[in-house]
């Protein structure tokens, strides 16, 4: 029974994981093109790995993943030549993922935005940041415009978990959290349950901050998606100021993998946030 329960528990974990597959030989090819733009930077709480590609002289554009997930997640728009000639693009390794943090969990969201916030000292642009965050990411950069407004212009939601009320512990997660099965299990899929765990009291934690978003934000998310409810995109109306958002694309046919099965929803977001700010500082 148990070892019925352990393999139930791993199909579940198994359903949150970005399907890299898909995009492997844009992986391949930016590792290639790319090796020296592969680095790491001292984040307040640890070392970061961070991998990055354009012009730093331009404005940032951070893309955070979900949970679990790695940078190279994002290797299909590191690669995209109009964002390099734009954009300086950097994608992270989360908190408890990468070469030098895999293991290391960190489920405090402030802590997660400090860390990832750092790598924008890597621009010399002077101008504030696009954050991307996908599914985990969501909440991750909501946190950081919530605490680095100066630095954080714009913000694109895609499939992200942000509303405490709809975040359910599902009971085949809990075989993963106990001993011995949460050290049989790879270690990337603990550090996401683990996660997972604790993200609806880090939700509610920080529910006052949401006023502090100035941000300019895109909002992306399927109608069928599995994972994460279309309903968090009703939370984010609610808590931003109706001007803030510039553009919802609530997609009927469309799951939890938006950055791999329509990467134009993203390159859509990324032109209504520029064209935006561009404007804003004329």
């Amino acid at each position: 029974m148990f070892q019925k329960l352990f393999y139930i528990c791993l199909l579940f974990l198994f359903s949150c994981m970005n399907p890299t597959k898909k995009i492997e030989k844009e992986i391949i090819q930016f590792k290639k093109e790319y090796p020296d733009q592969i680095l790491t930077y001292q984040s307040p709480h640890r070392t970061m790995n961070y991998a990055w590609s354009g012009d730093p002289t331009k404005r940032p554009i951070l893309f955070v993943h979900g949970s679990p997930g790695s940078w190279d997640s994002w290797s299909e728009f590191l690669l995209n030549k109009d964002l390099q000639k734009n954009y300086h693009l950097i994608a992270i390794d989360r908190p408890g993922y990468g070469k030098d943090n895999l293991g290391l969990t960190e489920i405090s969201l402030k802590k997660q935005s400090e860390d990832i916030i750092t790598v924008l000292k890597t621009n010399h642009s002077g101008l504030g940041a696009i954050l991307i965050g996908h599914s985990f990411g969501g909440p991750v950069i909501a946190k950081a415009a919530m605490d680095f407004p100066n630095q954080i212009a714009g913000l694109i939601f895609v499939a992200s978990s942000v509303d405490p009320d709809l975040e359910e512990i599902r009971w085949i997660q809990y075989p993963a959290s106990w001993w011995p099965f949460k050290y049989l299990i790879p270690t990337a899929l603990r550090v996401c349950n683990e996660e997972i765990f604790s993200l609806k009291n880090e939700l509610t934690a920080i529910l006052p901050d949401w006023k502090k978003i100035t941000s300019a934000v895109v909002i992306v998310h399927g109608e069928k998606d599995p994972l994460v409810p279309v309903e968090n995109v009703d939370f984010i109306k609610k808590n931003l100021n109706e001007k803030q958002i510039l553009m919802i694309f609530r997609e009927p046919e469309l799951n939890h993998f938006v950055p791999w099965l329509r990467p134009d929803l993203i390159l859509n977001s990324i032109q209504i946030v520029n064209t935006k700010l561009n404007a804003s500082s004329k």
